[in-house]
């Protein structure tokens, strides 16, 4: 990995963060931050209606409401 940053969070974060770890069965902390800011990257479902299950980015939805308005 290049590039490797450490970072400091509270015992509380730290003890969630290995919670989600241990759910996701994450093989890294690394991996679990990853996710998690995938997962804030995304609208949210309630914006889609009956298409709520997608998953785009703010980039893709942006993209693809560009020329509707």
């Amino acid at each position: 990995m290049a590039g490797i940053k450490t970072i400091a969070v509270s015992e509380s974060v730290w003890e969630r963060l290995k919670d989600i770890m241990r759910r996701e069965r994450a093989k890294s902390m690394n991996e679990v931050v990853a996710k998690l800011l995938e997962e804030t990257g995304r609208i949210p479902p309630s914006r889609f209606g009956v298409h709520k299950n997608l998953k785009l980015t703010q980039e893709e939805h942006e993209e693809i409401t560009r020329n509707l308005h």
